[in-house]
């Protein structure tokens, strides 16, 4: 049976960091790749949308190793947060990610604090299906962009191919400190409970 939002909002595993979750060469290989033209991400406009040229999804992908890395890093961070939630509540229903994308953070950008499934006061959510959000980080040769949860007075700057993963609750609410030097790169995703949500590539 599946969890209540309050029953896993409670878990003391939250947000769950996993070190190592990428090895050294995975990262290697995804910002070679990042570094390359064959990632188009097209071009910074914040005059046209927050998230232009910041983004690069599956669909965007020509190169079959990327995609089929994508693929495998998708089902790892999935499986990693369905045992996690087993191991503390028992039997769960599947996961499936709605979106898995890589994004890149220039100098100047940040994101204020957010909850990626609640608003404040019961303001409706776009997304009130997104049940979990996870973070890959695949560098940390940048200033600022720590992540960080007001609620839980916590701040992060994670290593590089660590994991975080949290409910979209607004218990974790969190934002971005703003980049002040360098390109932060990392891969976002979304998991819900919901399977007529599901994103596959």
């Amino acid at each position: 049976m599946r969890a209540s939002r309050a029953a896993i909002d409670a878990l003391p595993v939250f947000p769950l960091r996993v070190e190592n979750f990428l090895q050294n060469d995975e990262c290697q290989e995804l910002l070679a790749f990042l570094n390359s033209d064959h990632a188009d991400f097209g071009s910074f406009d914040l005059t046209a949308d927050y998230w232009s040229g910041r983004t690069l999804t599956p669909d965007r992908l020509a190169q079959q190793s990327i995609l089929a890395s994508f693929r495998d890093i998708r089902d790892r961070v999935v499986t990693t947060l369905h045992s996690t939630l087993e191991a503390h509540l028992g039997s769960q229903p599947p996961l499936f990610a709605d979106l898995v994308n890589f994004a890149r953070w220039p100098s100047g950008y940040e994101l204020h604090p957010h909850a990626d499934s609640e608003n404040p006061g019961g303001v409706p959510h776009p997304f009130p299906w997104r049940d979990f959000a996870s973070v890959i980080y695949l560098n940390d040769d940048y200033e600022g962009g720590e992540i960080y949860f007001p609620n839980l007075s916590l701040e992060l700057k994670p290593l590089p191919g660590t994991l975080i993963t949290f409910p979209g609750t607004l218990r974790y609410l969190h934002g971005v400190r703003r980049v002040t030097g360098g390109m932060r790169h990392t891969i976002a995703s979304f998991i819900t409970f919901d399977e007529s949500k599901r994103y596959d590539f």
